[in-house]
């Protein structure tokens, strides 16, 4: 017995030396490629590759003058998918007499569709017929590609009137009187009388007053004229509000018909008094050192207030940066970040106020524009011998060798039995009438926090491969828009929105409301904590279909519904342990 171990051992060494010599030998028959791991969002830039995929289309071949805003939908990327560097793509717009309405540079930094809107406003005054859309996409890596495409211009049979400003959003200072420029617009076909804005019928936003005076009465529009006028807003704060107004007019025609119309909304932002003063965005970065963002933000306020930076550079996974308060007075602010792999990248960096509404709904308003600015990770230089890729994993596989001919059979089969026994901590499984599943995501990454007091995506994550495993055959996971602001991780929040895993809700809908109503139109269970008080008398449902959880440890333990009784069955999982335990004993 001892020769035979002897004899085990002394061949494992020289097999795992012979994978050494050949892993250190370049001309070996055998190719080993071992690269250090580069993160779940990096890229790699081809930048000699020639061939790429541009699309532009109209999203609808149709649209009404004065009615219709005009979608497009773009995306420019190699053929491969991957991001095309300083690239842009131009186009514009010309009307039936080949004259130029429009016209527009976008900068590319993204591998998905995209949407560009141009407003109704730009169609104004322009005939029926169809318009020809052409676009052209460049890069310094590619040839030009060219589209051309068209779309339909229509024109509506009968008066009527569009109201809308100007200047959106407008920028208003407080305590003062502000003059807001309004147009009233006849986008149909015939003239319209008696126009009047009669009052103001929806606001929206923060909290904070603003007088108004307007008073606009009995206007007259012919087809495709307009009218001017002024509207005075008096705010005493700083806010952000939306307002509409309600407009009332008669049509021209067989018969003359009374019409009710609500305005365009006007965005008012009355900004608090708070500067960026200065800020630096280096143009290199060495791998395995911190990428540092610095900016210098005055606040003359006499309260804090909230920043929330936006960063966009897949190959540098930055640290927290959900929202930074920012007290009174100068404040320094540093956004640190690890480089994932070397190249040349692109950034995009701006700053946003975060606004909060007395139901703590969150807006933002845009304090510092995107800023554009080209990135080079250097690598790093040759490590020593025995810390070379090749080298390290040269020794571990030959250790590895060696030390598997000291173990006998039954000390393997004796640890198999033990990982086995241990990792089949088996919990009754638990079924569920139905076979869809809403996932309460805002609920679930706060159920467990992280070490920072945020809410984790590992939760969200886990709660997904959990129910995977369940009888669930559609599972769907939405969250509220603050989440993307509050989470521990925004990348990988951000990839399993792309990846169609999640679905983030616009900023102003209630989430609880809109998981119940799903739940409803899709006959499906819901994962929540959430006791959902003030929905029950509308919804007498929800203990029959919520199904409460805990996490403990990153692992996720389901639980039955406070009405229905689940249906336990684990004996089959317990049948096939005391199978498996039979096998290592013969």
């Amino acid at each position: 017995m001892l020769r035979r171990l002897l004899n085990s051992s002394i061949l494992s060494i020289l097999v795992g030396f012979s994978l050494f010599i050949m892993i250190l030998n370049p001309a070996s028959n055998i190719a080993v490629a071992i690269r250090p791991p580069i993160g779940d969002n990096s890229q790699i830039v081809y930048q000699n590759y020639e061939y790429a995929t541009f699309i532009c289309y109209p999203s609808i071949e149709k649209i009404t003058r004065g009615v219709d805003d005009l979608n497009l939908t773009m995306k420019f990327t190699y053929e491969n998918n991957t991001l095309i560097p300083n690239s842009n793509i131009y186009y514009n717009i010309t009307n039936t007499l080949d004259e130029k309405i429009f016209e527009e540079t976008v900068w590319v930094n993204t591998t998905a569709e995209f949407n560009r809107t141009i407003p109704w406003q730009t169609f104004n005054g322009q005939d029926e017929g169809n318009y020809t859309i052409a676009a052209v996409a460049n890069s310094t890596t590619t040839t030009s590609y060219n589209i051309t495409t068209y779309f339909t211009l229509e024109v509506l049979p009968v008066g009527q009137v569009r109201m809308f400003f100007p200047i959106n959003p407008a920028f208003l200072i407080r305590n003062q009187d502000n003059q807001v420029t309004c147009r009233i617009e006849n986008v149909g076909g015939t003239t319209v009388i008696n126009v009047s804005v009669t009052n103001e019928i929806t606001k929206t936003g923060t909290v904070g007053s603003i007088t108004r005076s307007y008073s606009i009465n009995n206007l007259e529009i012919a087809e495709g004229e307009f009218h001017e006028d002024i509207i005075g807003f008096f705010p005493d704060t700083y806010l952000f509000q939306k307002h509409s107004f309600t407009i009332t007019y008669r049509t021209i025609g067989v018969p003359e018909t009374q019409r009710v119309y609500l305005s365009d909304p006007i965005e008012i932002i009355v900004m608090p008094d708070i500067v960026v003063e200065s800020f630096l965005l280096p143009t290199n970065v060495t791998m395995g050192e911190k990428y540092i963002i610095t900016t210098e933000i005055i606040n003359n306020e006499e309260e804090s207030l909230i920043i929330v930076p936006n960063i966009l550079c897949d190959q540098i996974n930055f640290d927290d940066i959900d929202g930074i308060i920012i007290p009174e007075g100068s404040n320094i602010v540093s956004i640190s970040g690890s480089p994932l792999v070397d190249g040349v990248y692109s950034l995009n960096f701006g700053l946003e106020l975060e606004w909060t509404t007395v139901s703590e709904t969150k807006w933002y308003s845009i304090l510092l524009l995107t800023q554009y600015q080209i990135i080079d990770i250097i690598p790093l230089e040759n490590p020593p011998l025995i810390l070379q890729p090749r080298v390290f994993f040269g020794i571990v596989f030959s250790s590895l060798f060696v030390g598997l001919a000291y173990f006998s059979r039954d000390i393997i089969i004796g640890i198999a039995r033990r990982t086995i026994t241990t990792s089949s901590r088996i919990f009754p499984e638990i079924s569920y009438p139905l076979e869809t599943v809403i996932l309460d995501g805002s609920n679930i990454a706060w159920e467990e926090k992280s070490n920072s007091n945020k809410p984790q995506i590992n939760n969200i994550e886990a709660m997904i491969n959990r129910l995977s495993r369940a009888n669930f055959k559609k599972i769907i996971t939405v969250a509220d828009a603050a989440l993307r602001y509050q989470i521990d991780e925004q990348k990988r929040l951000d990839r399993l929105v792309r990846e169609g895993a999640m679905k983030m809700l616009p900023a102003r809908v209630d989430g609880d409301k809109f998981i119940l109503r799903i739940a409803e139109e899709e006959n499906a269970m819901i994962v929540s904590n959430d006791m959902f008080k003030e929905f029950r008398e509308s919804t007498p449902w929800i203990d029959e279909r919520r199904i409460p959880y805990t996490i403990l440890d990153g692992e996720v333990y389901l639980h039955p519904t406070s009405v229905h009784p689940s249906v336990e069955i684990g004996s089959r999982e317990n049948k096939k342990r005391k199978e498996s335990d039979n096998t290592f004993e013969n």
